[in-house]
């Protein structure tokens, strides 16, 4: 249910929608470095093909540029020349210049194996020199080397009849001696700079099979095809292509020298150059799928990894937000429903939560300010409670003046004196009343100044009546009466030289727990109407007064205090108590026999009291109680009466004692029961606890803690992890199975604290066992 709530929760979107943006941004930066990587490849593809395109223009251009010089030597070799420029008469050869000149140029063919068919053709001659021989007739040579659509006048005519000056043909189809092959020709009239007439002409045949085995070294790695064009636009050579499709291409001419990229279709990828030396054109086609199949590959893994990750991704980012969302929900439904709210006041959770804190704050702070405010006023309110006895326990003191971390009182011994200002007992005019509220203030701020070891807190009883509260420290008890005496010394002092008045001091006897305070300052009281018949004003202290014995002292208030504090079992505050009791009646006065009688039927009826309150009503504890204060008897002798009276009052804080021992271990015996039967909720916690046992948080946690010797999560979490351990034990459950059968939000969590418990993992525990 929580969770169909959460799916539904703006703060659980919130923080789904955060975690999902934090993805996209390593996913954005994949994809960015995809297409760099991309990118990279692309261009180092055509690098490298453009650098063996390169490579392969530069040995071409290299080839024909050797071609061209050994067309100069030919014109150049004087033997050549001497037979191209003698005069022939009729058909009278000169065998041996003939002879002589064909040897030496058959040597050529040997330089460059694009010279491997060549022929020269002389004028005067009408001959033909092959590396192979020589042809007298002219026709002979034509029958077995001829190109393929070119007849025999045609040849004479086009081909060594004209003149020539770095010519080359475009491939065409060729007949090389009955085997069908294409090539390339390579024209240059002789001499080399013939400008009107030749002398011969030097004609070099190219076989294409030489330029493509260039190109197709470029094209190794990714295929293609490729092709070169002279200036005219001419297909030299090409591998792969048909001339019509390269017509079709349009591709624009380089600068020379430079390599350009195109992109044709979305299919092909393009690379031309130019050469400088003969301004032929070199085009390469590269299919881009081929170029591109490494970046395909990177593409695909990228992608894969891409959404394999945003699938976990977002599986992480559910979990996530779940856990960060339900707190922040389950705080906002506890606002909701303490303040009575049925919607949300605002835009989101977030400034939901952030207008109800401020109100808690400003209403805290405007609390702490009226505390402060009324701060003094609480002090002097407690200060006059403690006097008159009005607190029930000694724990009750405690707690209150934990609440005052102002107030300066100490735990510990002290005197209550009461100090009258004399001379205006029944003046209630406006002026002197005026008059008496600014010398007690002067006078309390006068006494709060004074004093090394002592605390001292001062309240009005009435105009001109003040009641004093001095504690100190009990390693201070030796000098602290001594003290005392001195700072009311100096009081008086300094309030009859700069004031002109005169007040009497009364202190009654020291006590040794606030909780008796109230007797020394009934004791001062009594002090003070004694001191009506001293002469002048002085310090009188209750000790040193005539004590009257004609009455027991066993006021109502000290009853009242002794009752509270056996109902609770505060047999220390008891015995203090009831052996002051016996010091103030037996130490400091002289009882008759009838007053300790009177006395002691006061203190009987005190237990028959504390037999109709809880927890002594229960028949069970009264019958062993009841008989036990009917059979007391008065004893003569003050020790016994005082274990007799004492034994009593320690069986009745025994009694209580026990009962409260059999509560606490019903309720422990309640939380540990819960726990057992709501282990494997993950939600579960100590308020819940709090719910079950109808019982505040820090007082249950204090209480186990108490009286089992560990933390309420510890002991939930052994629990856990003792289920776990059957689990893995005797079950097929899977160890992310378990933590939630347990309890756990997580797999991770639970083997932390597995390891914590037990020492070893779950999957090592597991392997033990089994």
């Amino acid at each position: 249910m929580l969770a169909l709530k959460l799916k539904h929760s703006r703060v659980f979107r919130s923080f789904l929608i955060s975690y999902v943006l934090i993805l996209l941004i390593p996913m954005l930066t994949g994809y960015i470095s995809y297409l760099v990587s991309s990118n990279i490849i692309k261009t180092s593809s055509l690098e490298a093909s453009a650098m063996l395109l390169s490579q392969s223009k530069d040995i071409l251009d290299r080839r024909m540029e050797e071609v061209e010089n050994i067309t100069r030597q030919l014109s150049m070799d004087q033997d050549l020349n001497y037979v191209m420029n003698e005069r022939v008469d009729g058909d009278h050869f000169n065998v041996y210049a003939i002879w002589k000149s064909w040897r030496n140029t058959a040597a050529y063919s040997l330089t460059n194996n694009f010279l491997e068919d060549f022929y020269i053709y002389l004028n005067n001659y009408n001959v033909i020199f092959t590396p192979s021989g020589v042809y007298v007739r002219p026709e002979d040579y034509y029958d077995l080397f001829h190109y393929e659509g070119m007849n025999r006048d045609q040849w004479k005519q086009e081909i060594l009849g004209k003149l020539h000056r770095r010519e080359v043909l475009p491939s065409q189809p060729f007949n090389n001696n009955g085997k069908k092959t294409n090539v390339i020709t390579y024209l240059q009239s002789l001499p080399f700079e013939s400008f009107q007439h030749s002398l011969g002409t030097a004609v070099i045949l190219i076989d294409e099979n030489e330029i493509a085995k260039m190109l197709e070294h470029t094209l190794t790695q990714y295929s293609g095809w490729a092709y070169i064009s002279d200036k005219e636009g001419r297909t030299i050579a090409r591998v792969g292509i048909e001339d019509a499709q390269i017509k079709a291409l349009h591709v624009p001419d380089p600068i020379d020298g430079r390599t350009t990229h195109t992109l044709v279709d979305d299919k092909t990828l393009l690379i031309s150059s130019k050469s400088t030396f003969n301004g032929w054109k070199y085009v390469i086609g590269l299919p881009k799928s081929n170029v591109m199949k490494q970046s395909v590959f990177i593409a695909q893994v990228t992608w894969t990894i891409t959404i394999t990750t945003l699938l976990f991704g977002i599986v992480a980012a559910l979990l996530l937000a779940y856990k960060n969302s339900a707190p922040i929900n389950r705080i906002v439904t506890i606002f909701r429903e303490q303040t009575g709210q049925a919607g949300y006041k605002a835009k989101n959770e977030y400034d939901f939560l952030q207008g109800n804190i401020s109100t808690l704050l400003a209403s805290q702070k405007s609390l702490e300010d009226e505390l402060k405010q009324q701060q003094p006023l609480l002090e002097d309110a407690f200060l006059k409670r403690l006097l008159r006895g009005e607190f029930e326990s000694l724990q009750e003191i405690r707690t209150l003046l934990d609440s005052m971390p102002n107030m300066k009182v100490k735990d510990a011994s002290g005197y209550v004196a009461i100090l009258r200002i004399n001379g205006y007992s029944g003046l209630v005019s406006q002026e002197i009343i005026h008059e008496l509220n600014a010398a007690r203030l002067l006078m309390k701020k006068f006494l709060q100044e004074l004093g090394s070891v002592l605390q001292i807190n001062v309240t009005d009883m009435d105009s001109e009546k003040m009641a004093i509260l001095i504690t100190y420290d009990e390693a201070d008890a030796s000098v602290a009466a001594e003290e005392i005496a001195a700072v009311f010394d100096r009081l008086r002092e300094h309030v009859r030289e700069e004031y002109r008045m005169h007040i009497t001091i009364a202190i009654g006897n020291g006590f040794h727990a606030l909780s008796d305070s109230s007797r020394s300052f009934e004791e001062a009281r009594q002090a003070l109407d004694y001191s009506v018949l001293l002469d002048e004003a002085q310090t009188c202290w209750y000790r040193c007064i005539i004590k009257e014995s004609s009455s027991y002292y066993y006021p109502i208030d000290l009853e009242l205090r002794m009752m509270n504090a056996v109902k609770i079992g505060e047999l220390p505050e008891v015995r203090r108590i009831f052996d002051g009791l016996l010091e103030q009646n037996f130490a400091e006065r002289q009882l008759s026999a009838d007053m300790v009688m009177q006395l002691f039927g006061e203190l009987k009826g005190t237990f028959h009291k504390l037999l109709q309150h809880n927890p002594f009503t229960d028949q069970a504890l009264a019958e062993g109680l009841k008989p036990r204060v009917e059979q007391l008897q008065l004893s003569m002798s003050l020790e016994r009466f005082r274990k007799e009276i004492l034994g009593l009052l320690e069986a009745f804080c025994s009694r209580v004692l026990r009962k409260k021992e059999d509560s606490t271990g019903e309720m422990i015996h309640k939380i540990v029961s819960f726990l057992e039967q709501h282990y494997s909720d993950a939600d579960l916690n100590l308020y819940r606890v709090s719910v079950a046992v109808e019982l505040p948080e820090k007082y249950i946690s204090q209480l186990f803690k108490e009286q089992t010797g560990e933390n309420v999560s510890d002991y939930l979490e052994k629990i856990r992890i003792k289920q776990a351990t059957d689990l893995l034990f005797n079950s097929e459950h899977t160890i992310d199975e378990i933590s939630q059968l347990v309890g756990y939000n997580s797999a991770h969590a639970f083997r932390r604290a597995f390891k914590r418990v037990s020492g070893v993992s779950p999957s090592s525990y597991r392997k033990t066992v089994n």
